[in-house]
């Protein structure tokens, strides 16, 4: 019996120390998949860059990541192509439109024409 009770139990434990790795493969180490932290956004001077697209009529491109960089660095940039890599709408006039969101929860959103020197 004693035997039988002993086979159980390193059975069990066989079972479990193979579900835990099989676990572990399931997901590569880091947050889980969709998690976002809230650092994604970036904070400068009590405001979040939460959107930024470019381009006119329909073709937009999001360049939020790039707008974000000048934002932290605080860099002055030319709205153009060459700025966000890309063309969106090829021979015609463009924009780039930013959102902010304040901490107080109101939403602001500035723009500037192709060519501008923006700065946030």
């Amino acid at each position: 019996m004693l035997k039988r009770h002993y086979l159980f139990s390193a059975t069990l434990l066989a079972l479990l120390g193979s579900m835990s790795a099989y676990a572990q493969s399931e997901y590569p180490p880091g947050p889980p998949p969709g998690y976002r932290h809230e650092d994604r956004w970036h904070h400068d001077d009590d405001r979040q860059v939460v959107r930024a697209v470019y381009g006119a009529h329909g073709r937009y491109a999001d360049v939020t990541e790039i707008v974000r960089h000048f934002a932290r660095t605080r860099e002055p940039f030319q709205v153009s192509n060459e700025t966000f890599g890309v063309d969106p709408y090829r021979g015609k006039r463009k924009h780039l439109r930013v959102t902010i969101v304040r901490p107080d929860g109101d939403q602001l959103e500035r723009s500037w024409e192709e060519g501008d020197v923006a700065r946030l």
